[in-house]
């Protein structure tokens, strides 16, 4: 019998440590993770942390340019009996000096983007007019100019010259109280985009305006812009009563028998 009850015993030592291995691994409660949740909302509180997760995206977004050029000027290279990494190492090399330029951007003051936003602004659409007079035509888009032998876009210099006048613009009327308005709240700032999107879309650089229309709601949307600006039940109502008149019905009842009979 003492043989048997230490064999008892033998046999069930090895599952006193998976108890005490299940006892000690607690499951984290759910106060915990709302802490934990806490502490992570808390990150984005800081001064800094627009600018660290703007210059991520921005550097993981380089990479990834980088990555997919290497992997398909590469193989057209070969293909045509070209240097392997020439494409490549010219991109790399604009990155780099990219790179460079946004390191001095970052410490450069506010007053000097303030200062330099008309400006930029006016010799922006002076180019890209000046596109449409003497551009080239690359795959059906004029945006390009030659300068000192150089290719230069016009519509990529558009981008940055709008996001610094329409900060500086909002900001300005945002000191000023004069935000409390849609009127003011676009006046000028879309006529100004319109202008830049005009221009650009007359060099058939759908691309680009796009953009454009991106910067612009996104600088609603930063100075706190409410949501209904962006889409509100009447515009909801208009594209839906557009989309029944273009079908040939008047209402949801409609719509849904006009679905069932393109169904069968």
């Amino acid at each position: 019998m003492i043989a048997l009850a230490s064999e008892t015993t033998d046999m069930s030592a090895p599952a006193e440590p998976a108890t005490r291995r299940a006892e000690g691994s607690p499951r984290e409660s759910p106060a915990g993770l709302r802490e934990s949740a806490a502490r992570l909302l808390g990150l984005l509180d800081r001064p800094l942390t627009s600018y660290y997760l703007i210059l991520g995206c921005t550097l993981l977004l380089v990479g990834l340019g980088l990555a997919m050029v290497l992997s398909t000027s590469s193989a057209y290279a070969l293909d045509h009996h070209l240097p392997t990494y020439g494409a490549f190492q010219k991109q790399l090399a604009g990155a780099a000096g990219a790179l460079v330029l946004m390191w001095l951007a970052a410490r450069a003051s506010p007053r000097l983007y303030r200062a330099a936003a008309y400006p930029v602004l006016a010799l922006t659409v002076f180019f890209l007019v000046l596109v449409l007079a003497i551009g080239h035509t690359v795959l059906g888009a004029t945006r390009e100019i030659s300068v000192a032998g150089l290719a230069v876009q016009p519509s990529e210099f558009a981008k940055l010259a709008f996001v610094l006048w329409g900060a500086d613009l909002l900001a300005r009327k945002d000191k000023l109280g004069q935000l409390t308005e849609w009127r003011q709240l676009l006046v000028p700032l879309m006529p100004g985009m319109a202008i830049l999107a005009l221009l650009v879309l007359l060099g058939n650089d759908l691309g680009t305006t796009v953009i454009l229309l991106m910067i612009f709601l996104t600088l609603l949307w930063v100075i706190g812009s409410p949501g209904r600006l962006f889409i509100g039940n009447a515009t909801v109502k208009t594209h839906i009563n557009r989309i029944f008149a273009k079908i040939g019905v008047t209402d949801r009842r409609d719509a849904i028998a006009y679905a069932r009979r393109l169904g069968r």
